[in-house]
């Protein structure tokens, strides 16, 4: 009798088999089709928040410079302001020197510029000839410039004391509002004082066809030339 051979299944392939079919339904299973939608919808998220990222950033406007600053208009106001003081100033300027012009010295004086001239009467010696011209509104006058002193030269043909002395410190000559006599001045006849400790005030001197000063005792008498200015 023939012995029928069977082939004996592989059982191993068979496992084989229903593991991997096992394995494919275990992956069917997680792949159902809730989860595909939501991968789905988490791509299309995806891109959309994409397309509106790139969509924002191409709809940012472009870096813009800044405006324009007001440099130039306040400059110019600036500049229109520094007119109308300037303009004002020159008003005030003009209006004050037409009243000075229009002025007059009270009677018995003499006008040139902005100051009243006055001699002091009778010959005196220089504090007393001071006394004189403050109790006039005055004081003895301070030589401002070489026209100044051509003027009360020529007007007043005869010597007198000016508002200058060096009695309170010996070289140093000051006029009575304060300011220092220079001795380097060229009105100094001789080139400078003259005397030593006993000439410390300043009177009227002649030389060579030109008005000058120089330095003389004070208690000799003279008369004395008053001042008043018209710019206080």
């Amino acid at each position: 009798m023939a012995e029928v051979i069977y082939a004996r299944p592989n059982m191993m392939n068979k496992v084989r088999y229903i593991r991997g079919e096992r394995e494919e339904r275990i992956v069917d299973i997680y792949a159902s089709p809730e989860s595909l939608r939501d991968q789905q919808q988490d791509s299309v998220g995806t891109e959309e928040s994409s397309k509106s990222l790139g969509t924002g950033r191409s709809q940012r406007p472009d870096a813009v410079s800044p405006p324009w600053c007001p440099i130039r208009a306040v400059v110019v106001l600036l500049g229109l302001l520094s007119v109308v003081l300037l303009a004002g100033l020159l008003g005030l300027a003009v209006k004050h020197k037409t009243v000075m012009e229009n002025t007059d010295c009270p009677d018995g004086w003499k006008k040139f510029g902005c100051k009243c001239y006055k001699t002091s009467d009778p010959y005196q010696s220089w504090n007393k000839s001071r006394e004189f011209c403050v109790s006039h509104g005055g004081d003895l006058v301070v030589v401002d410039s070489k026209e100044e002193m051509d003027f009360i030269s020529g007007s007043y043909n005869v010597y007198f004391w000016l508002g200058a002395t060096d009695a309170a410190g010996e070289g140093t000559w000051r006029w009575v509002d304060g300011t220092v006599l220079s001795l380097e001045d060229p009105s100094w006849s001789g080139g400078g004082p003259q005397g030593g400790e006993d000439k410390n005030c300043l009177r009227r001197a002649w030389e060579q066809n030109q008005y000058k000063w120089t330095d003389e005792e004070c208690e000799h008498k003279n008369l004395g030339l008053c001042e008043q200015n018209l710019m206080k």
